[in-house]
């Protein structure tokens, strides 16, 4: 049988192509990537069970453990859509009230307006920022407009209208 006159892509050329499409696909911007959060009027190992397993349906959520101390830890999977409000939202929707989230979450530092903000590209969200630390502070705006890493306090907002913050206490420096 005589060869045929199209050749055909070797292997190593496809899997090269599937090497860098997986590499863009890392490479998407922002997300949360770990979400501790308190909350109240949680007193029963009932309760417990009952918000752990609503919260393990969400989408995006890689691992939930709901603790005793009136918290729950989220562990996202890479390239999540899951916003804080969703997980938020689904902690009332049991019957429980979230609080404070302390977050570990990529995005960019921009100026706005005269202001710091926080931009969550992946979920299209943007937070008010602040920093305690000036060495925080400095670190932001070293990186103003790059996708970093930074590990945050989100209080739940007072008005669900205004814009949610984040008090960054540090950067991640990449590894």
């Amino acid at each position: 049988m005589a060869p045929s006159s199209h050749p055909r892509p070797r292997y190593t050329e496809i899997m090269r192509l599937v090497l860098i499409l997986l590499a863009a696909a890392a490479s998407l911007p922002a997300e949360f990537l770990l979400v501790r959060m308190d909350i109240a009027n949680m007193d029963c190992l009932t309760c417990v069970q009952t918000l752990e397993m609503g919260l393990k349906k969400i989408r995006g959520v890689e691992k939930v453990t709901v603790g005793p101390q009136n918290n729950a830890e989220f562990v996202l999977h890479p390239g999540n859509k899951v916003t804080l409000e969703r997980l938020r939202d689904a902690i009332k929707g049991v019957g429980f009230t979230p609080q404070s989230a302390f977050v570990t979450v990529k995005g960019k530092p921009v100026t706005a307006e005269g202001k710091w903000r926080f931009e969550v590209d992946g979920i299209d969200k943007t937070y008010n920022l602040s920093a305690p630390s000036t060495d925080t502070i400095r670190a932001m705006r070293a990186r103003d407009g790059q996708t970093i890493t930074v590990k945050a306090v989100s209080a739940p907002p007072p008005d669900p209208r205004t814009m949610p913050s984040l008090d960054v206490d540090s950067v991640v420096e990449p590894r």
